[in-house]
């Protein structure tokens, strides 16, 4: 039997760059040598067209993305890959490019009734003055990130207009993005790590993060280790928080995996944000929930593989 031709891409142009080639090594550990014929297609931080030259020549059965954030995660790619006629894992054009844009993967989930933080959108180039009145009406202190962010980058604490003006400023000229800046919600974090099973959405685990300070930041997700298990909330809120997750999944119109971020305060439950192409790294949310599910995540990508493939 011929094996499968699959390509991983990996690298990438955003600031995101050194998680997804960590993703990629940890692919490349659990995939399975005597099915797959494995290919690497790293993207290039500047503009060259190398790496799609050898895609299009090699045509792979199927592309496994690790790519995350900027143009690897919020549509462009999916839609370049759907174009050339390649079966790729994950969430396609619209729901990428949804859950790549906090606001308005928000404006969608309050529509329907769900749970999210109170927030203030400041594009770039806006005064934080012209919105006085909605950050006395929220309050401090606001969590302020980058709207098309990702991994925690960008992200911080303000509870002062000066330290937002400072938070606002820093986005705008490191990140070239707008800002949301939400209400701090101080609670328990958890992640639900849900997958596709014939079309409907399961929840493989509800992880809770012990984060060492008050946000799981870039450090925590992939440099310190801090621990995630499963969480010991009573059987009512998880599955208060499976459903609510199964919903934003299908709302978003998520594909194949995702993980939903909430912080769940006095029985309140808030979904922060989605992730379309979670961190793959050994020390991610996803590879630990299929260990709680009872399969490696060697086993869930095959499975994935092959439901995509059929």
């Amino acid at each position: 039997m011929s094996k499968i031709k699959l390509g991983i891409l990996a690298g990438g142009s955003s600031v995101e760059r050194e998680v997804s080639f960590k993703s990629c090594d940890n692919l490349l550990n659990n995939l399975d040598k005597d099915k797959y014929d494995i290919h690497i297609y790293s993207l290039p931080f500047e503009n060259d067209g190398e790496w799609l030259k050898e895609l299009m020549a090699d045509r792979p059965d199927i592309a496994v993305s690790a790519l995350h954030g900027g143009l690897g995660e919020n549509g462009s790619m999916q839609g370049l890959l759907h174009c050339l006629d390649i079966p790729y894992l994950g969430s396609k054009v619209l729901s990428s490019a949804l859950c790549m844009d906090k606001k308005s993967a928000k404006t969608v989930l309050e529509a329907n009734h769900i749970q999210t933080a109170a927030d203030i959108y400041i594009k770039r180039g806006e005064s934080t003055a012209l919105y006085a009145d909605d950050i006395r009406q929220i309050g401090f202190p606001l969590i302020v990130k980058p709207n098309r962010g990702g991994s925690s980058i960008g992200i911080e604490i303000v509870n002062d207009i000066s330290e937002l003006d400072r938070a606002v400023n820093n986005i705008a000229d490191k990140y070239d993005d707008d800002v949301i800046a939400e209400k701090f919600i101080k609670g328990r974090e958890v992640t639900c790590c849900v997958f596709e099973e014939d079309k409907k959405p399961e929840v493989m685990a509800v992880l809770e993060v012990n984060k060492k300070g008050d946000i799981f930041d870039y450090a925590d997700k992939y440099e310190s280790g801090v621990s995630s298990a499963l969480t010991n909330m009573p059987e009512f809120m998880q599955d208060m928080v499976r459903s609510i997750a199964q919903k934003t999944f299908k709302l978003l119109k998520c594909r194949d995996y995702a993980c939903v971020d909430m912080i769940i305060m006095e029985e309140q439950i808030y979904v922060i944000e989605v992730n379309t192409l979670p961190g793959l790294t050994e020390n991610s949310l996803i590879p630990k929930a299929c260990m709680s599910y009872g399969i490696s995540f060697g086993e869930f990508l095959d499975r994935l593989i092959e439901k995509k493939l059929k």
